[in-house]
């Protein structure tokens, strides 16, 4: 079963930081365990703001039941399902 669906990707994260954010998001998921979403999203967070620049945010939810309510920087925008733990991300840069 593949792990990762893409479900919406903005035109301002390209293949390279979509290939990075991914493996970031499994690295921290196998290193903290599924019981700590709140440091997941935080890992994940630090990460992109050290490779990426400023301003990221990082949002976890249980997939088919969580839908993020806020408007996001145009262009860096990701929102990817986790399946085997049936997780949504979405991750954003605020406006930099």
């Amino acid at each position: 079963m593949v792990r990762w669906e893409v479900v919406e990707k903005k035109y301002g994260i390209t293949g390279t930081m979509k290939t990075n954010i991914l493996a970031t998001i499994g690295s921290a998921i196998d290193s903290r365990g599924p019981t700590e979403r709140y440091k997941i999203a935080n890992d994940i967070k630090e990460w992109l703001e050290t490779t990426y620049g400023k301003r990221w945010a990082v949002f976890i939810g249980d997939t088919g039941r969580y839908q993020l309510s806020a408007s996001q920087y145009d262009s860096k925008f990701i929102r990817v399902n986790e399946t085997n733990l049936k997780w949504t991300f979405d991750i954003f840069q605020q406006i930099p």
